[in-house]
Protein backbone atom coordinates (compact mmCIF):
# COMPACT_ATOMS: atom_id res chain seq x y z
CA UNK A 1 0.00 0.00 0.00
CA UNK A 2 1.56 3.70 -0.81
CA UNK A 3 1.05 6.30 2.58
CA UNK A 4 -2.34 7.73 0.55
CA UNK A 5 -4.06 3.75 0.55
CA UNK A 6 -3.17 3.32 4.19
CA UNK A 7 -4.57 6.57 4.82
CA UNK A 8 -7.91 5.26 3.35
CA UNK A 9 -7.77 2.41 4.99
CA UNK A 10 -7.43 3.98 8.21
CA UNK A 11 -11.05 5.87 7.34
CA UNK A 12 -12.47 2.40 6.80
CA UNK A 13 -11.53 1.06 10.23
CA UNK A 14 -14.29 0.98 13.09
CA UNK A 15 -14.59 3.17 15.87
CA UNK A 16 -14.65 0.02 18.43
CA UNK A 17 -12.16 -1.78 21.27
CA UNK A 18 -9.68 -3.69 19.56
CA UNK A 19 -6.05 -4.66 18.57
CA UNK A 20 -4.31 -2.77 15.21
CA UNK A 21 -1.52 -4.56 13.70
CA UNK A 22 1.09 -2.76 11.44
CA UNK A 23 2.83 -4.85 8.71
CA UNK A 24 5.69 -4.10 6.63
CA UNK A 25 6.18 -4.34 2.62
CA UNK A 26 7.32 -8.29 3.15
CA UNK A 27 3.98 -9.02 5.17
CA UNK A 28 5.84 -9.24 8.61
CA UNK A 29 3.80 -7.81 11.88
CA UNK A 30 6.39 -4.78 13.04
CA UNK A 31 4.40 -3.20 15.35
CA UNK A 32 0.99 -4.73 17.34
CA UNK A 33 -1.33 -2.06 19.94
CA UNK A 34 -4.96 -1.65 21.12
CA UNK A 35 -7.48 0.83 21.29
CA UNK A 36 -10.84 1.93 22.83
CA UNK A 37 -11.58 3.12 19.24
CA UNK A 38 -9.34 1.77 16.59
CA UNK A 39 -9.90 4.25 13.97
CA UNK A 40 -8.95 7.31 16.38
CA UNK A 41 -6.06 5.14 17.70
CA UNK A 42 -4.64 4.19 14.13
CA UNK A 43 -4.86 7.48 12.93
CA UNK A 44 -2.70 9.33 15.89
CA UNK A 45 0.22 7.72 14.58
CA UNK A 46 -0.24 9.77 11.08
CA UNK A 47 -1.00 12.57 12.16
CA UNK A 48 2.15 15.31 11.23
CA UNK A 49 2.41 16.55 14.39
CA UNK A 50 3.15 12.97 16.11
CA UNK A 51 5.64 12.14 12.85
CA UNK A 52 7.24 15.63 13.90
CA UNK A 53 7.67 15.03 17.46
CA UNK A 54 8.45 11.47 17.69
CA UNK A 55 11.60 9.77 15.87
CA UNK A 56 10.61 6.11 16.81
CA UNK A 57 6.91 7.11 15.37
CA UNK A 58 8.03 8.58 12.44
CA UNK A 59 10.17 4.81 11.66
CA UNK A 60 6.84 2.84 12.20
CA UNK A 61 5.19 5.16 9.77
CA UNK A 62 7.51 4.68 7.14
CA UNK A 63 7.76 1.20 7.23
CA UNK A 64 4.11 0.06 7.68
CA UNK A 65 2.85 -1.01 4.33
CA UNK A 66 -0.39 -2.50 5.65
CA UNK A 67 -2.79 -2.64 8.47
CA UNK A 68 -4.98 -5.20 9.74
CA UNK A 69 -7.22 -5.30 12.80
CA UNK A 70 -9.51 -7.52 15.29
CA UNK A 71 -12.41 -6.53 16.73
CA UNK A 72 -13.17 -7.42 20.45
CA UNK A 73 -16.19 -7.41 22.80
CA UNK A 74 -14.23 -4.43 25.43
CA UNK A 75 -11.15 -2.53 25.87
CA UNK A 76 -10.17 -5.39 28.69
CA UNK A 77 -10.10 -7.77 26.32
CA UNK A 78 -8.49 -6.11 23.43
CA UNK A 79 -5.42 -5.26 26.53
CA UNK A 80 -5.09 -9.12 26.52
CA UNK A 81 -5.43 -9.85 23.01
CA UNK A 82 -2.43 -7.56 22.41
CA UNK A 83 -0.03 -8.18 24.77
CA UNK A 84 -0.92 -12.36 23.65
CA UNK A 85 0.19 -11.13 20.54
CA UNK A 86 3.03 -9.23 21.30
CA UNK A 87 4.39 -12.36 23.50
CA UNK A 88 3.96 -14.65 20.45
CA UNK A 89 5.02 -12.57 17.37
CA UNK A 90 7.57 -10.07 19.11
CA UNK A 91 7.16 -7.42 16.26
CA UNK A 92 10.56 -5.23 15.45
CA UNK A 93 8.99 -1.99 17.06
CA UNK A 94 7.36 -3.60 20.21
CA UNK A 95 10.95 -3.06 21.28
CA UNK A 96 9.70 -3.51 24.99
CA UNK A 97 9.71 -7.56 25.02
CA UNK A 98 12.94 -7.72 23.04
CA UNK A 99 14.77 -4.97 25.34
CA UNK A 100 13.54 -7.19 28.62
CA UNK A 101 15.41 -10.51 27.36
CA UNK A 102 18.77 -8.79 28.38
CA UNK A 103 17.33 -8.98 32.12
CA UNK A 104 17.79 -12.09 34.21
CA UNK A 105 14.80 -13.64 35.69
CA UNK A 106 14.60 -16.39 38.50
CA UNK A 107 12.17 -19.37 37.25
CA UNK A 108 10.31 -21.91 39.24
CA UNK A 109 10.35 -25.20 37.05
CA UNK A 110 6.81 -27.18 36.51
CA UNK A 111 8.57 -30.35 37.63
CA UNK A 112 7.14 -32.51 40.41
CA UNK A 113 9.73 -31.45 42.40
CA UNK A 114 10.36 -28.11 40.71
CA UNK A 115 13.75 -26.48 40.64
CA UNK A 116 15.05 -22.42 40.58
CA UNK A 117 17.47 -21.01 38.11
CA UNK A 118 18.67 -18.10 36.72
CA UNK A 119 16.88 -17.69 33.00
CA UNK A 120 17.21 -14.21 30.54
CA UNK A 121 14.75 -16.46 28.39
CA UNK A 122 10.67 -16.44 29.24
CA UNK A 123 8.28 -18.94 27.83
CA UNK A 124 4.87 -18.64 28.90
CA UNK A 125 4.03 -22.01 28.76
CA UNK A 126 6.96 -23.13 30.91
CA UNK A 127 7.21 -22.47 34.88
CA UNK A 128 6.61 -19.00 37.21
CA UNK A 129 9.36 -16.44 36.82
CA UNK A 130 10.16 -13.99 39.21
CA UNK A 131 11.98 -10.34 38.06
CA UNK A 132 13.27 -9.07 35.75
CA UNK A 133 16.49 -8.05 38.22
CA UNK A 134 19.23 -6.06 36.59
CA UNK A 135 21.87 -7.20 38.79
CA UNK A 136 23.12 -10.81 37.93
CA UNK A 137 25.36 -11.00 40.97
CA UNK A 138 22.82 -9.93 43.08
CA UNK A 139 20.36 -12.99 41.61
CA UNK A 140 23.35 -15.36 42.23
CA UNK A 141 23.33 -14.34 45.67
CA UNK A 142 19.90 -14.48 46.22
CA UNK A 143 19.62 -18.19 44.84
CA UNK A 144 22.61 -19.53 46.92
CA UNK A 145 20.44 -17.32 50.06
CA UNK A 146 17.03 -19.44 48.86
CA UNK A 147 19.29 -22.68 49.00
CA UNK A 148 20.47 -22.13 52.42
CA UNK A 149 16.74 -21.64 53.42
CA UNK A 150 14.60 -23.45 51.55
CA UNK A 151 16.77 -26.23 50.32
CA UNK A 152 15.24 -26.15 46.45
CA UNK A 153 17.05 -28.03 43.87
CA UNK A 154 19.31 -25.74 40.85
CA UNK A 155 19.83 -28.64 39.02
CA UNK A 156 17.53 -29.62 35.75
CA UNK A 157 18.40 -33.32 36.19
CA UNK A 158 15.45 -36.35 35.65
CA UNK A 159 15.47 -37.20 39.27
CA UNK A 160 14.35 -40.60 38.01
CA UNK A 161 17.81 -41.35 36.48
CA UNK A 162 19.81 -39.70 40.16
CA UNK A 163 20.87 -42.31 42.64
CA UNK A 164 22.33 -40.32 45.35
CA UNK A 165 22.74 -37.02 46.46
CA UNK A 166 25.10 -34.70 45.47
CA UNK A 167 27.36 -32.32 47.33
CA UNK A 168 24.88 -29.48 47.44
CA UNK A 169 23.09 -31.73 50.17
CA UNK A 170 25.80 -32.11 52.22
CA UNK A 171 26.31 -28.78 52.19
CA UNK A 172 22.71 -28.17 53.47
CA UNK A 173 21.98 -26.22 50.33
CA UNK A 174 19.55 -28.94 48.94
CA UNK A 175 16.89 -31.20 50.21
CA UNK A 176 17.32 -34.03 47.73
CA UNK A 177 14.27 -35.02 46.74
CA UNK A 178 16.53 -37.45 43.77
CA UNK A 179 17.08 -39.78 46.73
CA UNK A 180 13.55 -39.28 49.00
CA UNK A 181 14.71 -37.41 51.64
CA UNK A 182 12.04 -34.99 51.55
CA UNK A 183 8.57 -36.00 50.78
CA UNK A 184 6.57 -33.86 47.64
CA UNK A 185 4.51 -31.90 50.56
CA UNK A 186 7.52 -30.61 52.51
CA UNK A 187 9.06 -30.02 49.09
CA UNK A 188 6.08 -27.94 48.06
CA UNK A 189 6.03 -26.10 51.98
CA UNK A 190 9.23 -24.84 51.50
CA UNK A 191 8.53 -23.97 47.75
CA UNK A 192 5.58 -22.05 48.98
CA UNK A 193 7.78 -20.16 51.53
CA UNK A 194 10.23 -19.36 48.81
CA UNK A 195 7.44 -18.01 46.66
CA UNK A 196 5.78 -15.75 49.49
CA UNK A 197 9.96 -14.59 50.15
CA UNK A 198 10.32 -13.87 45.80
CA UNK A 199 6.76 -11.58 46.84
CA UNK A 200 8.62 -9.26 48.96
CA UNK A 201 7.33 -11.27 52.13
CA UNK A 202 10.92 -10.89 53.86
CA UNK A 203 10.79 -10.24 57.20
CA UNK A 204 8.87 -13.09 58.43
CA UNK A 205 11.48 -15.73 56.73
CA UNK A 206 14.12 -13.33 58.81
CA UNK A 207 12.46 -13.99 62.41
CA UNK A 208 11.69 -17.57 61.69
CA UNK A 209 15.69 -18.03 61.25
CA UNK A 210 16.43 -15.61 63.96
CA UNK A 211 14.20 -17.96 66.58
CA UNK A 212 15.44 -21.07 65.14
CA UNK A 213 18.81 -19.71 65.85
CA UNK A 214 18.43 -18.66 69.16
CA UNK A 215 16.34 -21.95 69.81
CA UNK A 216 19.22 -24.22 68.43
CA UNK A 217 21.77 -22.20 71.07
CA UNK A 218 19.76 -22.94 73.98
CA UNK A 219 19.82 -26.31 73.52
CA UNK A 220 24.02 -26.18 73.17
CA UNK A 221 23.66 -27.25 69.48
CA UNK A 222 26.18 -24.60 68.79
CA UNK A 223 27.29 -26.21 65.16
CA UNK A 224 23.67 -25.95 63.87
CA UNK A 225 22.78 -22.24 65.19
CA UNK A 226 26.13 -21.30 63.77
CA UNK A 227 24.84 -21.99 60.52
CA UNK A 228 21.82 -20.58 60.68
CA UNK A 229 23.92 -16.96 61.71
CA UNK A 230 26.00 -17.68 58.37
CA UNK A 231 22.93 -17.51 56.54
CA UNK A 232 21.43 -14.74 58.45
CA UNK A 233 24.63 -12.71 57.94
CA UNK A 234 24.45 -13.34 53.76
CA UNK A 235 20.62 -12.35 54.41
CA UNK A 236 21.50 -9.05 55.71
CA UNK A 237 24.43 -8.14 53.74
CA UNK A 238 22.19 -8.70 50.58
CA UNK A 239 19.24 -6.71 51.86
CA UNK A 240 21.49 -4.17 53.44
CA UNK A 241 23.39 -3.03 50.43
CA UNK A 242 20.31 -2.69 48.41
CA UNK A 243 17.47 -1.73 51.16
CA UNK A 244 16.04 1.78 49.95
CA UNK A 245 14.43 4.25 52.39
CA UNK A 246 11.14 2.07 52.65
CA UNK A 247 9.93 0.02 55.03
CA UNK A 248 10.92 -3.73 54.88
CA UNK A 249 7.27 -4.62 54.09
CA UNK A 250 6.99 -2.77 51.27
CA UNK A 251 6.57 -3.98 47.78
CA UNK A 252 6.23 -1.93 44.62
CA UNK A 253 7.13 -1.07 40.97
CA UNK A 254 7.96 2.61 40.83
CA UNK A 255 6.96 3.56 36.66
CA UNK A 256 7.93 7.08 34.62
CA UNK A 257 7.61 8.15 31.10
CA UNK A 258 9.56 10.85 29.43
CA UNK A 259 11.10 11.35 26.02
CA UNK A 260 10.16 7.84 24.49
CA UNK A 261 11.64 6.04 27.72
CA UNK A 262 10.00 4.13 30.31
CA UNK A 263 11.95 3.38 34.03
CA UNK A 264 10.60 0.65 36.18
CA UNK A 265 12.00 0.42 40.01
CA UNK A 266 10.98 -2.92 41.72
CA UNK A 267 10.75 -2.86 45.02
CA UNK A 268 9.97 -5.81 47.30
CA UNK A 269 10.24 -6.36 51.14
CA UNK A 270 11.78 -2.69 51.03
CA UNK A 271 14.53 -3.83 48.54
CA UNK A 272 15.27 -2.34 45.07
CA UNK A 273 15.80 -5.68 43.25
CA UNK A 274 15.67 -3.92 39.73
CA UNK A 275 16.26 -0.40 37.84
CA UNK A 276 15.05 -1.16 34.47
CA UNK A 277 14.85 1.10 31.62
CA UNK A 278 13.05 1.03 28.36
CA UNK A 279 12.86 2.75 25.00
CA UNK A 280 8.86 2.71 24.06
CA UNK A 281 7.73 4.68 21.09
CA UNK A 282 4.24 4.62 22.33
CA UNK A 283 2.70 8.06 24.18
CA UNK A 284 0.52 6.02 26.53
CA UNK A 285 1.85 4.37 29.30
CA UNK A 286 -0.88 2.03 29.42
CA UNK A 287 -0.06 0.01 26.81
CA UNK A 288 3.60 -0.44 28.31
CA UNK A 289 1.76 -2.07 31.47
CA UNK A 290 -0.41 -3.85 29.07
CA UNK A 291 3.01 -5.33 27.25
CA UNK A 292 4.92 -5.68 30.49
CA UNK A 293 2.74 -7.32 33.22
CA UNK A 294 0.58 -9.24 31.28
CA UNK A 295 2.78 -10.55 28.02
CA UNK A 296 3.24 -14.35 29.53
CA UNK A 297 3.81 -15.53 33.16
CA UNK A 298 5.05 -13.10 35.35
CA UNK A 299 5.26 -12.09 39.08
CA UNK A 300 2.35 -9.31 39.47
CA UNK A 301 3.37 -6.48 42.46
CA UNK A 302 0.31 -5.68 44.16
CA UNK A 303 1.28 -1.81 43.89
CA UNK A 304 1.60 0.27 40.91
CA UNK A 305 3.29 4.26 41.44
CA UNK A 306 2.99 6.35 38.32
CA UNK A 307 2.60 9.60 38.29
CA UNK A 308 2.17 8.60 33.70
CA UNK A 309 -1.47 7.35 34.02
CA UNK A 310 -5.04 9.67 33.87
CA UNK A 311 -7.28 8.21 36.09
CA UNK A 312 -9.76 7.26 33.11
CA UNK A 313 -6.74 4.81 32.13
CA UNK A 314 -6.16 3.53 36.27
CA UNK A 315 -10.15 2.18 35.96
CA UNK A 316 -8.58 -0.67 33.48
CA UNK A 317 -6.63 -1.81 35.83
CA UNK A 318 -7.97 -1.94 39.34
CA UNK A 319 -8.95 -5.27 39.13
CA UNK A 320 -5.33 -6.58 38.02
CA UNK A 321 -3.32 -4.72 41.14
CA UNK A 322 -4.73 -3.68 44.64
CA UNK A 323 -3.27 0.29 43.74
CA UNK A 324 -2.15 1.79 41.18
CA UNK A 325 -2.22 5.42 40.86
CA UNK A 326 -0.01 8.63 42.07
CA UNK A 327 2.23 8.83 44.98
CA UNK A 328 0.17 8.65 48.15
CA UNK A 329 3.18 10.53 50.62
CA UNK A 330 6.84 11.95 50.28
CA UNK A 331 8.40 8.66 50.36
CA UNK A 332 6.94 7.78 47.18
CA UNK A 333 7.10 11.14 45.05
CA UNK A 334 10.95 10.51 46.40
CA UNK A 335 10.89 6.93 44.45
CA UNK A 336 9.32 8.63 41.61
CA UNK A 337 11.92 11.18 41.37
CA UNK A 338 14.57 8.45 41.21
CA UNK A 339 12.91 6.99 38.60
CA UNK A 340 13.12 10.20 36.82
CA UNK A 341 16.99 11.00 36.96
CA UNK A 342 17.05 6.72 35.81
CA UNK A 343 15.15 7.87 32.48
CA UNK A 344 17.64 11.04 32.20
CA UNK A 345 20.33 9.03 32.82
CA UNK A 346 19.46 6.25 30.21
CA UNK A 347 18.76 8.79 27.71
CA UNK A 348 22.42 10.81 28.40
CA UNK A 349 23.74 6.95 27.88
CA UNK A 350 21.82 5.80 24.77
CA UNK A 351 22.43 9.28 22.68
CA UNK A 352 26.09 9.16 23.34
CA UNK A 353 26.05 5.38 21.88
CA UNK A 354 24.19 6.65 19.17
CA UNK A 355 26.29 9.50 18.43
CA UNK A 356 29.59 6.99 18.73
CA UNK A 357 28.45 4.90 16.14
CA UNK A 358 27.05 7.62 13.93
CA UNK A 359 30.79 8.83 14.32
CA UNK A 360 32.06 5.62 13.50
CA UNK A 361 30.49 5.58 10.29
CA UNK A 362 32.44 8.80 9.10
CA UNK A 363 35.34 8.83 10.98
CA UNK A 364 35.53 5.07 9.63
CA UNK A 365 33.97 5.60 5.62
CA UNK A 366 31.24 2.94 6.22
CA UNK A 367 28.27 2.52 4.49
CA UNK A 368 25.95 2.54 7.23
CA UNK A 369 25.91 3.45 10.61
CA UNK A 370 27.31 0.47 12.75
CA UNK A 371 24.04 -0.06 14.93
CA UNK A 372 25.04 -4.06 15.59
CA UNK A 373 28.67 -5.22 15.58
CA UNK A 374 29.85 -8.65 15.56
CA UNK A 375 33.45 -9.05 17.14
CA UNK A 376 35.34 -12.35 16.76
CA UNK A 377 38.79 -13.59 18.24
CA UNK A 378 40.43 -17.12 17.74
CA UNK A 379 42.61 -18.50 20.99
CA UNK A 380 44.56 -21.43 21.49
CA UNK A 381 47.75 -22.46 23.57
CA UNK A 382 50.43 -23.77 20.60
CA UNK A 383 47.97 -24.90 18.43
CA UNK A 384 46.00 -26.77 21.18
CA UNK A 385 41.94 -26.40 21.78
CA UNK A 386 41.42 -23.77 19.05
CA UNK A 387 38.27 -21.62 19.69
CA UNK A 388 36.76 -19.04 18.41
CA UNK A 389 34.28 -16.59 20.65
CA UNK A 390 31.50 -14.32 18.52
CA UNK A 391 30.21 -11.25 20.88
CA UNK A 392 27.42 -9.35 19.87
CA UNK A 393 27.44 -5.19 20.61
CA UNK A 394 23.84 -3.55 19.61
CA UNK A 395 23.54 0.46 19.66
CA UNK A 396 26.91 0.05 21.92
CA UNK A 397 26.39 -2.10 24.57
CA UNK A 398 27.00 -5.92 24.41
CA UNK A 399 23.87 -8.09 23.59
CA UNK A 400 25.19 -11.33 25.87
CA UNK A 401 21.96 -13.40 24.20
CA UNK A 402 24.12 -13.18 20.92
CA UNK A 403 26.98 -14.16 21.95
CA UNK A 404 28.36 -17.53 20.85
CA UNK A 405 31.80 -19.84 21.37
CA UNK A 406 33.51 -22.21 18.26
CA UNK A 407 35.67 -25.47 19.01
CA UNK A 408 38.07 -25.44 15.92
CA UNK A 409 38.96 -29.30 15.36
CA UNK A 410 39.29 -29.23 11.58
CA UNK A 411 42.96 -27.45 11.92
CA UNK A 412 46.08 -30.03 11.26
CA UNK A 413 48.51 -27.78 12.51
CA UNK A 414 47.67 -24.06 13.98
CA UNK A 415 46.32 -21.44 11.84
CA UNK A 416 44.47 -18.30 12.76
CA UNK A 417 43.48 -17.83 9.40
CA UNK A 418 42.14 -20.84 8.51
CA UNK A 419 40.76 -20.96 12.09
CA UNK A 420 38.50 -17.43 11.11
CA UNK A 421 37.40 -18.39 7.56
CA UNK A 422 35.99 -21.62 9.12
CA UNK A 423 33.98 -19.92 12.36
CA UNK A 424 32.76 -17.21 9.83
CA UNK A 425 31.64 -20.04 7.09
CA UNK A 426 29.77 -21.44 10.41
CA UNK A 427 28.43 -18.80 11.66
CA UNK A 428 27.13 -16.60 8.69
CA UNK A 429 25.76 -19.58 7.09
CA UNK A 430 23.14 -19.85 9.34
CA UNK A 431 22.90 -16.28 11.23
CA UNK A 432 21.86 -13.07 9.64
CA UNK A 433 24.92 -10.90 9.15
CA UNK A 434 25.76 -7.86 11.29
CA UNK A 435 26.50 -4.01 9.91
CA UNK A 436 30.02 -3.97 11.32
CA UNK A 437 32.28 -7.31 11.46
CA UNK A 438 35.17 -6.75 13.43
CA UNK A 439 38.28 -9.14 13.69
CA UNK A 440 40.81 -9.29 16.53
CA UNK A 441 43.74 -8.84 14.16
CA UNK A 442 45.72 -7.21 11.60
CA UNK A 443 45.01 -6.93 7.41
CA UNK A 444 46.05 -11.08 7.56
CA UNK A 445 42.94 -11.89 9.23
CA UNK A 446 40.90 -9.53 8.01
CA UNK A 447 41.70 -10.94 4.20
CA UNK A 448 40.52 -14.21 5.79
CA UNK A 449 37.64 -13.20 6.99
CA UNK A 450 36.92 -11.31 3.19
CA UNK A 451 37.65 -14.48 2.27
CA UNK A 452 35.16 -16.84 3.69
CA UNK A 453 32.16 -13.85 3.25
CA UNK A 454 32.79 -14.24 -0.60
CA UNK A 455 33.00 -17.63 -0.72
CA UNK A 456 29.29 -17.94 1.10
CA UNK A 457 28.43 -15.15 -1.58
CA UNK A 458 27.68 -12.46 1.41
CA UNK A 459 28.76 -8.88 1.50
CA UNK A 460 29.77 -7.41 5.19
CA UNK A 461 32.10 -4.49 5.97
CA UNK A 462 34.83 -5.62 8.45
CA UNK A 463 37.93 -3.81 10.68
CA UNK A 464 40.05 -4.78 12.59
CA UNK A 465 42.79 -3.26 14.97
CA UNK A 466 46.91 -3.74 14.47
CA UNK A 467 48.20 -4.55 18.09
CA UNK A 468 51.58 -2.85 17.57
CA UNK A 469 50.03 0.91 16.96
CA UNK A 470 46.05 -0.18 17.49
CA UNK A 471 45.50 1.62 14.29
CA UNK A 472 42.46 0.61 12.41
CA UNK A 473 42.66 -1.38 9.87
CA UNK A 474 40.30 -2.90 6.53
CA UNK A 475 40.59 -5.98 4.22
CA UNK A 476 41.02 -3.71 1.07
CA UNK A 477 43.44 -0.94 -0.23
CA UNK A 478 42.03 1.89 2.12
CA UNK A 479 44.84 3.02 4.29
CA UNK A 480 44.75 2.90 8.32
CA UNK A 481 42.81 5.10 10.51
CA UNK A 482 44.77 6.18 13.43
CA UNK A 483 42.28 7.67 16.45
CA UNK A 484 43.64 9.30 19.51
CA UNK A 485 42.99 6.49 23.02
CA UNK A 486 40.06 9.31 23.97
CA UNK A 487 37.79 9.21 21.07
CA UNK A 488 34.58 7.35 21.63
CA UNK A 489 35.05 5.33 18.14
CA UNK A 490 37.99 3.63 18.92
CA UNK A 491 36.68 3.04 22.81
CA UNK A 492 33.77 1.38 21.52
CA UNK A 493 35.92 -1.00 19.14
CA UNK A 494 38.50 -1.56 21.93
CA UNK A 495 35.59 -3.03 24.30
CA UNK A 496 34.89 -5.09 21.38
CA UNK A 497 37.70 -6.39 21.01
CA UNK A 498 38.40 -6.95 25.16
CA UNK A 499 35.12 -8.38 24.91
CA UNK A 500 35.78 -11.12 22.07
CA UNK A 501 39.15 -11.56 23.50
CA UNK A 502 37.96 -12.39 27.44
CA UNK A 503 34.80 -15.10 26.09
CA UNK A 504 37.36 -16.77 24.13
CA UNK A 505 39.62 -17.34 26.45
CA UNK A 506 37.46 -18.47 29.30
CA UNK A 507 35.84 -20.88 26.68
CA UNK A 508 39.49 -22.01 25.88
CA UNK A 509 40.41 -22.34 29.56
CA UNK A 510 36.98 -24.60 30.25
CA UNK A 511 38.38 -26.88 27.57
CA UNK A 512 41.76 -27.06 28.65
CA UNK A 513 41.04 -27.86 32.18
CA UNK A 514 38.08 -30.41 31.17
CA UNK A 515 41.08 -32.24 29.15
CA UNK A 516 43.09 -32.20 32.34
CA UNK A 517 40.50 -33.62 34.26
CA UNK A 518 40.33 -36.64 31.97
CA UNK A 519 41.87 -39.85 32.38
CA UNK A 520 43.47 -42.03 29.58
CA UNK A 521 41.36 -44.71 30.10
CA UNK A 522 38.92 -41.96 28.77
CA UNK A 523 40.37 -43.10 25.28
CA UNK A 524 39.48 -46.42 25.31
CA UNK A 525 35.76 -47.37 24.10
CA UNK A 526 33.09 -48.66 26.62
CA UNK A 527 34.60 -47.25 29.38
CA UNK A 528 32.13 -44.75 30.74
CA UNK A 529 32.27 -42.96 34.31
CA UNK A 530 31.26 -46.25 36.01
CA UNK A 531 33.26 -48.52 34.49
CA UNK A 532 36.49 -46.32 34.66
CA UNK A 533 35.45 -45.82 38.86
CA UNK A 534 35.25 -49.37 39.41
CA UNK A 535 38.73 -50.08 37.53
CA UNK A 536 40.12 -47.39 39.59
CA UNK A 537 39.45 -48.35 43.08
CA UNK A 538 40.03 -52.03 42.72
CA UNK A 539 43.51 -51.36 40.95
CA UNK A 540 44.28 -47.87 42.29
CA UNK A 541 46.46 -46.85 39.17
CA UNK A 542 46.48 -46.63 35.68
CA UNK A 543 49.53 -48.64 35.97
CA UNK A 544 48.32 -51.26 37.34
CA UNK A 545 45.62 -51.65 35.50
CA UNK A 546 48.05 -52.20 32.12
CA UNK A 547 49.70 -54.99 34.22
CA UNK A 548 46.13 -56.90 35.48
CA UNK A 549 45.65 -60.02 34.10
CA UNK A 550 42.80 -60.72 31.82
CA UNK A 551 40.50 -62.26 34.84
CA UNK A 552 40.82 -59.49 36.81
CA UNK A 553 39.85 -57.20 34.16
CA UNK A 554 36.92 -59.50 32.88
CA UNK A 555 35.68 -59.45 36.64
CA UNK A 556 35.19 -55.63 36.85
CA UNK A 557 34.07 -54.83 33.19
CA UNK A 558 31.78 -57.81 32.19
CA UNK A 559 31.83 -57.42 28.85
CA UNK A 560 33.94 -59.31 25.99
CA UNK A 561 34.28 -56.35 23.71
CA UNK A 562 35.14 -54.04 26.28
CA UNK A 563 37.62 -56.13 27.63
CA UNK A 564 39.27 -56.78 24.12
CA UNK A 565 39.37 -52.90 23.91
CA UNK A 566 41.49 -52.70 27.06
CA UNK A 567 43.82 -55.02 25.76
CA UNK A 568 44.24 -53.48 22.37
CA UNK A 569 44.42 -50.23 24.11
CA UNK A 570 47.18 -51.63 26.87
CA UNK A 571 49.14 -53.37 24.27
CA UNK A 572 49.28 -49.71 22.11
CA UNK A 573 50.59 -47.99 25.06
CA UNK A 574 53.26 -50.33 25.41
CA UNK A 575 54.05 -50.01 21.73
CA UNK A 576 53.09 -53.41 20.54
CA UNK A 577 51.38 -53.74 17.40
Amino acid sequence: MTQKEIRERIKTLPQKPGVYIFKDIADKIIYIGKAKRLRSRVSSYFRQSNLSKNDKIKEIYLATKTIDFIVVPSEREAMFLEANLIYKHKPKYNVLLTDSHHYPYIKISDDEFPSITITRLKNSNNGEYFGPYTNVKLVRKLIELLQRIFKIRTCTYDLSKVKRECFLYHLKMCSAPCTGKITINEYHKDLIELREFLNGETSNVREKLENRMYKLSDLLQFEEAKEIRDVLGLFDELYEKQTVDVPQDYNADIITHSSGYIAVLRIRGGMLLGKLSFEFPGEHIQDFITQFYFSGKKEMPGTIITDSLGEQNRKEFKNQFEYIGPPRNEREKRLISVAYENIEDEIGFRLNAIKTIKQAKELLGLRKIPETIDGIDISHTQGQYTVASIVVFDKGKPYKDGYRRYRITQLEKPNDFQAIETVIKRRYSKHKLPDLLFIDGGKPQLVAAKKALDYLKLDCEIIGIAKENEEIVFPDQRGKVTLPDDNPVKRLLIAVRNEAHRFAVHYHRVLREKRLRRSKLDDVPGIGPKRKKRLMQTFGSVSAIKKADEKELYKIVKDRRVLKNILDWIKKQSGGH
